[in-house]
């Protein structure tokens, strides 16, 4: 139904069902699935609840205020396929963007809200290398590992849906609205919620079946135990679509939602190929640079490439590793080597450098301000972190 069939008489019936219980809309999709006529029966329109004050219109001007509002329903051609499928399926879905984006292939990008630096590195660099292959993104418009996964995916020149917990015609949250507005220009801000809803704690863990349904894979970045992002990964397992988890440090308490997901069966992954081995590349959905600029193995690779185990440091780095790249790093940065292979890929202390030195504190600092100024290391909340090259 284009944004023009949508007369007031439409938009109340269509309304009506999408507030109406669970049961009365079982029930309505057994008709349709029984008798082939996709019409809403005037049995099931008694069973319809009514509506507060207003929302009619506040919609109807709402969908015609803008040429990149629209609302589909769940028997429209334009509802994306993915979605129709799921259970508890939303009847109608609100958006603004590019309505011929619903039918693409998409991957969701899931966690914290307050990501380690850690995981926001490897989040990034993997984002950016699948988008380099072709798949969009999916995400909740949320701080942390949300908002960076669209804005990667935007930089990338690749679109994103944000998904929201609130009536499309809001923002939430309100620091997100630049980032609203770009994804708006290159993709498309989707809701189940009617303009004027306000966001609601039960909304979200509604929104994240719209997540996940709509995507082909899920990515769990970083999650707590009780992260909203487990119950996305469940919606995810419920709806048979793949669960990825990045592992973290074992003491960090946002490892341990991705640590029970790989534990319950979500495949672990450390790069993009990881994923790229269960989901191809989408090479003919958008057009995008598809040289990837990952320098990880194939998983194909792997067995015929194992050498001899390498000692480790306190901090997943190994020193074999620090003596075989020796090569790539500059020789402005070998002075500072020795420095370089005690930073770990998560927070390393000034403390635990300092420990590792036999240099005073004024080169260590002096070191540390090189590898830093020659994108080596960067600082963090409690010391340092690895860039990944």
């Amino acid at each position: 139904m284009e944004t023009n069939d949508w007369n007031h008489r439409n938009l109340e019936l269509w309304l009506r069902v999408q507030r109406a219980p669970e049961k009365v809309k079982r029930e309505l999709r057994t008709f349709w699935e029984a008798s082939g006529d996709f019409e809403i029966p005037t049995f099931i329109q008694a069973m319809l609840p009514a509506l507060p004050a207003g929302l009619v219109d506040r919609t109807y001007q709402w969908l015609h205020a803008d040429a990149k509002h629209f609302l589909v329903h769940c028997l429209s051609a334009e509802y994306p396929e993915a979605l129709k499928a799921i259970y508890r399926a939303p009847m109608l879905l609100f958006g603004i963007g590019d309505k011929g984006l619903l039918q693409s292939h998409w991957l969701a990008v899931i966690g914290s809200r307050k990501a380690s630096p850690l995981a926001l590195s490897l989040t990034e660099q993997m984002v950016s290398e699948l988008c380099q292959q072709g798949w969009g993104i999916v995400s909740g418009m949320a701080l942390g590992i949300d908002g960076l996964a669209h804005r990667t995916a935007l930089a990338q020149g690749m679109p994103t849906i944000a998904v929201l917990g609130c009536g499309i015609d809001l923002v939430y949250p309100p620091r997100n609205r630049q980032l609203r507005n770009e994804i708006v220009a290159a993709g498309i801000v989707l809701s189940e919620y009617a303009p004027g809803t306000p966001a609601k704690t039960e909304h979200f863990p509604a929104r994240n079946r719209i997540i996940s349904g709509i995507s082909s894979g899920v990515l769990v970045a970083e999650a707590t135990l009780k992260s909203g992002s487990l119950i996305t990964a469940r919606y995810a397992v419920e709806q048979g679509r793949e669960v990825f988890a990045i592992p973290g440090p074992v003491p960090h308490p946002g490892s341990e939602g991705c640590h029970l997901l790989i534990q319950q069966g979500a495949k672990l992954v450390t790069c993009s190929n990881d994923i790229l081995a269960e989901l191809p590349a989408q090479a003919d959905l958008f057009a995008a640079d598809k040289d990837i600029k990952c320098e990880n193995v194939k998983p194909e690779e792997i067995a015929s490439n194992q050498e001899e185990p390498e000692e480790t440091s306190n901090f997943g780095l190994t020193f074999q590793s620090a003596e075989k790249n020796s090569a790539k790093i500059p020789l402005n940065v070998l002075a500072n080597e020795r420095l370089l292979a005690n930073v770990g890929f998560e927070t390393t202390s000034f403390d635990w450098l300092l420990s590792q030195s036999e240099d005073s504190v004024s080169v260590v600092v002096n070191q540390l301000i090189s590898l830093e100024l020659d994108g080596w290391i960067k600082t963090v909340p409690g010391g340092y972190v690895r860039v990944r090259r």
